[in-house]
């Protein structure tokens, strides 16, 4: 079976941009569209710089952060990310994040995979990368960054996966990943 791949029947038109909110790292429009069948609807879009995150595993050990998140007010175990700075490249922003976070240098990343995070409403994109030959070095958090580093036994990985101490989808989506390369 062969598939159509145009797809344009689907497609919305954008007839009107309400730029609602030009903050420091998204940027909140609500837009007019027009419908494939003609109708007008609404759209709330969060435009988002885009992100990294980083699968750090080291001597049989991942590395993780445990951070407070204000949006779900909870204490999340997450991999190493961050966002990407306007005019910055990913894997630059990459090993920026890796060093900051959990005081590791990389000789190499490798691209793993890159997804949306939620795009019903928003553009954000990330890089997932796997840092290679890791180094640990010193751990240089940002002015306004607390968090804690977590050390993980990879044997442990599945765990964390099934008794509900990962809730982060990058982590999950990573954690995957590492089970299935390490063959746990």
């Amino acid at each position: 079976m062969t598939e159509n791949n145009n797809y344009n029947h689907l497609k919305e038109k954008i007839i009107h941009v309400d730029r609602v909110f030009d903050g420091k790292v998204i940027q909140v429009d609500h837009d007019t569209v027009e419908l494939p069948n003609g109708e007008q609807s609404k759209r709330e879009i969060v435009y988002h710089n885009g992100a990294v995150c980083l699968i750090a595993v080291h001597e049989d050990i991942m590395y993780f952060v445990r951070q407070y998140r204000i949006a779900p007010d909870e204490f999340l175990l997450e991999i190493p990310a961050g966002k990407i700075e306007k005019g910055d490249f990913p894997e630059a922003s990459a090993k920026r994040e890796l060093e900051e976070e959990i005081g590791a240098a990389a000789d190499r990343l490798e691209l793993i995979h890159e997804f949306y995070v939620s795009p019903g409403f928003s553009n954000e994109f990330v890089y997932l990368y796997e840092a290679k030959d890791i180094k640990m070095q010193t751990q240089k958090l940002d002015d306004d960054e607390f968090l804690d580093v977590a050390k993980i036994p990879l044997q442990n990985l599945r765990q964390i996966l099934s008794d509900g101490s990962v809730r982060d989808s990058k982590t999950i989506i990573a954690i995957q990943y590492v089970i299935e390369k390490y063959n746990l």
